[in-house]
This record gives C-alpha cells, sequence and structure tokens, in this order.
C-alpha cells in the first residue's frame, strides 16, 4: 500500500512528466556557444598511449556529465584506439585535424567560443614547437594559421604536452587565450598538466574561486597550476614544468595572471561551462527570439545538473526544484507561442 507521501511523490512525478513533454513539442531554437576539439597526441610507450587517451576521453566525459556539453559538441581525435571498445575515435594525424579546421572554418560563427585541448608529448628543434602526432607532426606555426581561419570570437587554446612553451608566441593573438604545460621548449619531461588539469575540472567546487557557479579560463589555470605545484612538492621534487598563461597578444606568458590588468583579464570572461551570452544573441537579428532560446538553454543545463544529483537529494527537495525550473520553462514557452 502506498502512503500518502508516496502518492504526493508519484502525482508530482506524473505532472513534471507532463509538463516536460509540453516544453518539448513546443518550438525550440537551442543553440551551444562552446565547441572543443581535444586531441590525443602519439605517445611512443604502450603506457603513455593508454594514458593519453585515457586523459582525452575522461576530459570529454567530465564536459558532457559535468558542464552541460553534448556529444556534438566535442570533437576527439586520438592516436591508438584500445581493441576492447567499439565505437572508435578517428586518428589524430595531421590530416585529419587540417581537414576539422577547415569544416569548422565554414560552421563557425563570431558567437561560438572554441576550445582546443592538445594531450600528449612535445618537441622543440630551437625553431619550431611541435605536438606529436600520427604520422607529420603539426608545428605550433601550423596550429596558429588554423585556429586563424575560424570565425570564433573567443579561442581557448591548451597545450598540455612537453615542450610546449614555444606555442605561445606563435599562438599568442587578440581575443586567443593560450595555457600551455611548460614555460619554454626546454622544460621536455612528460608533464603532470593533464592530469592536475582533470582534477581541477573534476572539483568544481574548489575550483570556482569567485564561487559565482561557473569555472572561467583563469580559474581553470590558476587551479591546476597550484596543482601541479602541489603534486611536486608532494614528492619533494624540484618542478620540471612551469605553466603559463598568455592572453593579451604579447606572446610571453605567466605564471600568475592578474585580473585587473595584464595576462588574465580576458581567460576570466571566457567561460567553460556551456552556456551562450544573452547580451549578444539579444542583438542577434537573425532570430527575435535569441535571448528566451538561451534562457531555456541555460534552464535545460540546470535541470540536467539537477538530476545527476537525484540520488544525493530528500526526494520533496528534487521534486521541488525540478518543478521551480520546468516551470520556468514552460513560462518561457508560452511565451514565445
Amino acid at each position: 500500500m502506498v502512503n500518502q507521501k508516496g502518492k504526493g511523490i508519484i502525482m508530482k512525478n506524473n505532472y513534471l512528466k507532463l509538463l516536460w513533454l509540453f516544453i518539448l513539442i513546443a518550438p525550440q531554437f537551442l543553440i551551444a556557444s562552446n565547441k572543443v576539439l581535444i586531441i590525443a597526441g602519439a605517445g611512443g610507450l604502450d603506457n603513455f598511449k593508454s594514458q593519453f587517451y585515457n586523459q582525452a576521453t575522461e576530459l570529454q566525459r567530465l564536459l558532457i556529465d559535468n558542464y552541460g556539453y553534448s556529444q556534438a559538441d566535442i570533437q576527439v581525435f586520438v592516436a591508438n584506439n584500445p581493441d576492447s571498445i567499439e565505437v572508435k575515435y578517428p586518428e589524430s594525424t595531421a590530416q585529419n585535424i587540417t581537414a576539422y579546421f577547415d569544416e569548422k572554418a565554414r560552421e563557425f560563427t563570431a558567437a561560438s567560443t572554441f576550445f582546443c585541448f592538445l594531450i600528449g608529448h612535445g618537441s622543440y628543434d630551437n625553431e619550431w614547437g611541435k605536438f606529436n602526432l600520427v604520422g607529420t607532426d603539426l608545428r605550433d606555426i601550423d596550429y596558429s594559421q588554423l585556429l586563424s581561419q575560424l570565425k570564433s570570437r573567443k579561442i581557448l587554446f591548451v597545450n598540455m604536452a612537453s615542450a610546449s612553451g614555444p606555442f605561445l608566441d606563435k599562438i599568442s593573438r587578440k581575443n586567443r587565450v593560450v595555457i600551455t604545460a611548460t614555460r619554454d621548449g626546454f622544460e621536455k619531461n612528460a608533464t603532470q598538466f593533464a592530469e592536475q588539469f582533470l582534477s581541477t575540472l573534476s572539483n568544481s567546487e574548489n575550483s570556482d574561486l569567485n564561487k559565482d557557479g561557473r569555472i572561467s579560463a583563469t580559474e581553470l589555470f590558476i587551479s591546476t597550476r597550484d596543482r601541479v605545484v602541489g603534486y611536486y612538492d608532494s614528492k619533494k621534487q624540484l618542478r620540471p614544468e612551469h605553466p603559463v598563461l598568455d592572453d593579451n597578444g604579447d606572446g610571453f606568458g605567466t605564471e600568475m595572471p592578474d585580473l585587473l590588468e595584464g595576462d588574465g583579464m580576458l581567460a576570466n570572461d571566457i567561460i567553460l561551462n556551456q552556456v551562450i551570452d544573452e547580451k549578444a544573441a539579444s542583438l542577434n537579428p537573425v532570430s527575435t527570439n535569441a535571448v528566451d532560446d538561451i534562457r531555456k538553454q541555460n534552464i535545460l543545463i540546470m535541470i540536467k545538473a539537477l538530476q545527476k544529483k537525484k540520488n544525493t537529494l530528500d526526494v520533496d527537495d528534487y521534486y521541488d526544484e525540478l518543478e521551480k525550473l520546468m516551470i520556468e520553462l514552460a513560462k518561457i514557452t508560452q511565451e514565445k507561442n
């Protein structure tokens, strides 16, 4: 026999399902503003092959599970697909990566924010920085030219590889945030940066330094840098890698970004969470409903986040919060029709 509380929960659950159906069948125009490219480079030794693959796919998982992204928002290239998996990622070759940028050059708009993450080994020959791929490697200047094809208003480029520092000079430009795991091309040891980067994303509450519920590129860098420092301190080892950030276009990175001047200001405006700029959309003549579409997109992201916490919340609290969000969503839909 179902008690009164149980009946109430069932009724509320059924009500919310009907409300959800109403929202879903209404016309929608939902646009994701952030697009992501993740490249796992060639590993050489077997342990690095599996490490880079696992880190790249874990980054994809975290973005989808914790930051509101869909599979369609993220492209992953890997050097080695494990035999055990059914769905294979495309190979991280210069040809595949170049083709990706050629396609996105036609697809992206100025409203798109583009994130590019490189996980693997790098090298430096006193002239060019390179990121190790399957076959021919791409140089720092090659990535800069590929990025220049995109119409994206803001770009975050994170090279987590060894000897990644030279990428700063070549990639740096207005409206680009460049983060490298090393400060120059002579820090050639395999880095800890990627692992600590993932830890930062996994612990968003601690990484959200200003407690606004979002993770900026500046917060992402500072938290990862501190984790790298802490890792080597705990091992009582000299630190062989010095992560740096550049976002003012001068090609010189810093370990200590400043939100008031110099490096750090632009990075603080680039948000990792998958959201859309409401102000920018309100100025977009293409859709008079753009702001409502963005409000709806952001509420859907909040609903997805709430659903992931369902098992940790009191049943009544969960459904009360879900009801509030869905009513707000329904109001937006009704206003548009």
